[in-house]
């Protein structure tokens, strides 16, 4: 201490800072929703499995299992525990853009730099979009089928507990893949799917987002980024897409709810981080 009062003392030393540790972690907006408060109760997500509907997920990351291929298709990874390729038709969904792993990485990251709001749950990676982010609506229906059903043997008792879809288009709430959620719904499966970012206009919501059942999720700003980050003049990012949904004579409030989505930390491909914003990062905060 004495040495720094000396330094301080130097005409060519403005300010001293102190060399903190810091760590790359969720912690920012897993705390925003309290997720930690749970983790001390004892709920961190074990015994749950939460189907990510994406890009695939890179289960090779430290904070995803670090797994081989061979070992997820022998099915002994312990974290992302199943999945199917819908772009390929394969049993193989490794992600090849990033979207799914950054999102599989904020339900339920374990290792690697990062905790997830439930770092215990299990992952089931449903690969609908490619390398480029994008795929077709079918697919996505027969992910969403798929989560029902995942041994296919027409028993749905074995049900995912989650599906996590941070995706969207053009639809309505009687297109496919908003009935298709519905559907989910109806038969156990919770799921949890972005509202878009198409704001900061109303009657934004994108598709499936327009689902009558399925809980449609906006994105909000960290409190020190309000009026002072241009996506957050105020609390919701601007990007979020608004509500309600208007189709002929029916009115649909949405978003159900809004959860972290500006600059949230999350798993890259090849073992790395990445920061993104979207209505697709605060869907996987609300899924986990």
């Amino acid at each position: 201490l004495e040495e720094v009062e000396e330094i301080k003392k130097l005409d060519s030393v403005k300010k001293i800072h102190p060399n903190k540790e810091v760590r790359a972690i969720l912690n920012e907006s897993v705390e925003m929703i309290n997720a930690h408060v749970l983790w001390g109760g004892g709920i961190t997500g074990e015994g749950s499995v939460v189907g990510i509907i994406d890009t695939g997920i890179d289960y090779g990351h430290p904070a995803l299992g670090s797994c081989t291929t061979e070992e997820f298709l022998s099915g002994t990874c312990e974290k992302v525990i199943g999945g199917y390729d819908f772009v390929g038709n394969d049993r193989d969904p490794m992600d090849d853009h990033y979207h799914g792993t950054h999102c599989a990485g904020i339900v339920a990251g374990n290792g690697g730099g990062i905790t997830g709001v439930a770092p215990d749950a299990k992952l089931y990676a449903y690969k609908v979009l490619g390398s480029t982010g994008s795929g077709s609506t079918f697919n996505i229906a027969r992910a969403i089928e798929r989560s029902m059903d995942p041994n296919q043997d027409g028993d749905y008792s074995d049900h995912l507990d989650v599906i996590s879809l941070s995706l969207g288009g053009g639809g309505n709430p009687d297109d496919m893949t908003s009935i298709a959620l519905d559907v989910a719904m109806d038969n156990g499966v919770v799921a949890v799917v972005a509202a878009g970012n198409n704001g900061p206009g109303e009657r934004t919501i994108s598709s499936p987002g327009t689902s009558r059942k399925a809980i449609t999720v906006g994105a909000v700003c960290k409190p020190y980024e309000i009026g002072v980050n241009p996506r957050c003049p105020n609390a919701i990012a601007t990007f979020s897409s608004r509500g309600p949904v208007i189709y002929g004579s029916e009115t649909i409030n949405k978003p159900d709810i809004v959860a972290p989505g500006v600059n949230i930390l999350s798993s890259y491909l090849g073992g790395g981080l990445k920061y993104a914003s979207g209505t697709s990062m605060a869907t996987p905060h609300v899924a986990g």
